[in-house]
């Protein structure tokens, strides 16, 4: 019974989104929706950004459609146009976003398993050699657990939460974008404990904050701002294709796009790009608000970052294309916040460091569509 409701609650989200463009971020699960969905949603969420920036000229278009030809029978140009206006630079080797969801990300990470697997709760486990955000308590299912994965009651999970000055309360399912994420006083979520987690849906994971290296810091004090790194599982290595920062804006602690977040390029030796862009495709070369450049700025630690990215892959054999979000902690070291199993966003990725997988973009493309399985031009 339980998989035929799960059946039509996904039917109906599709119909939804199909029809109507809607789909609730951060408390439906983007991996129910099929390919024609994913197609509304991008699009969607790419047209307003397509105002006023020019077409492609002809040489262009057709350059891009000979590069895709062995893939696809007909190539959207939207994308490429809005990369071509926001780097300066056209390229036929971008993927479009569209195309990377429905083919590209399909192929490399397993949907269905992110369902079950892509919740912060099991990330102690999953992830037990790599450092995470210090645990305070978790709820999975109806059961608690402390910072040891040990059981508790309810009562003890409330007293630990008030022995904190500031813990973060976190979904631990359809938290991307930072959706469902609260900033809380420990003493006040444990006078208020049982009525808060009986109001949250699904299993919760309470955290300690963060506490962000200087550098880090100085770009934006309010959020942590981390480093968007995907990678690739290859046979024998993990293949890191881009890094990016995203930075906070205002009094917002949380540094994701959708929340007014900036996302830059970084170099592999810390510099940040010149260009930035928000989500909905403004492009910026200095922070609004504190003036800095970007290109003014570079940062510690990426290494460590990558590093980690390296170490955690290969555990998750399942997903061999992952975007992670990293940051640097006060003592230097890299904390592992999320994984991305699926359906990472690459928009602002490619108009911060350009074409996702670079010069190995026509041997992704070719993994992808000619040796696949199920062979044949989309």
């Amino acid at each position: 019974m339980n998989y035929i409701r799960d059946f039509l609650n996904a039917l109906a989200v599709n119909i939804c989104v199909c029809i109507k463009g809607d789909f609730e971020e951060g408390v439906q699960d983007p991996n129910i929706l099929g390919n024609t969905a994913l197609r509304r949603l991008d699009r969607k969420s790419v047209t307003p950004s397509l105002k006023n920036i020019p077409k492609l000229t002809p040489a262009q278009r057709s350059e891009l459609r000979r590069f895709y030809a062995p893939y696809v029978r007909n190539v959207t140009d939207r994308y490429h146009r809005l990369y071509t206006d926001k780097t300066g630079v056209f390229d036929p080797r971008y993927i479009p976003e569209e195309l990377f969801f429905t083919r590209i990300d399909r192929f490399y990470s397993d949907r269905e398993e992110a369902r079950f697997l892509d919740n912060k709760c099991y990330y102690y486990r999953l992830f037990s050699e790599i450092k995470q955000p210090g645990l305070v308590v978790m709820r999975v299912g109806d059961s608690y657990l402390d910072h040891t994965l040990s059981l508790i009651g309810e009562d003890t999970a409330a007293a630990l939460v008030g022995c904190q000055d500031e813990v973060v309360l976190k979904r631990a399912v359809n938290s991307q974008g930072g959706y469902g994420v609260e900033f809380c006083s420990g003493r006040e979520l444990s006078r208020r404990f049982h009525e808060i987690m009986r109001a949250v849906d699904g299993d919760v994971v309470i955290q300690l904050p963060v506490r962000q290296h200087s550098a880090y810091a100085r770009l934006h004090p309010e959020s942590v701002n981390t480093m968007r790194i995907v990678s690739l599982l290859c046979d024998d290595c993990v293949k890191v294709y881009a890094v990016c920062l995203k930075i906070g804006v205002g009094q917002e602690r949380r540094d994701n796009g959708c929340h007014g977040g900036i996302y830059c390029g970084v170099e592999r030796d810390g510099r940040l790009k010149k260009r930035a862009t928000l989500d909905n495709g403004t492009v910026l070369f200095s922070h609004p608000e504190l003036g800095y450049r970007f290109e003014d700025i570079t940062l510690p630690c990426v290494d460590k970052a990558v590093a980690l990215v390296e170490r955690a892959h290969p555990q998750m054999g399942h997903f061999r294309l992952i975007s992670w979000d990293v940051a640097i902690d006060e003592d230097g070291e890299a904390v592992l916040i999320e994984a991305n199993l699926s359906l990472g966003g690459i928009n602002n990725v490619q108009i911060c460091n350009g074409p996702l997988f670079g010069d190995d973009t026509e041997k992704i493309l070719d993994e992808v569509f000619l040796r696949h399985p199920k062979r044949g031009k989309v």
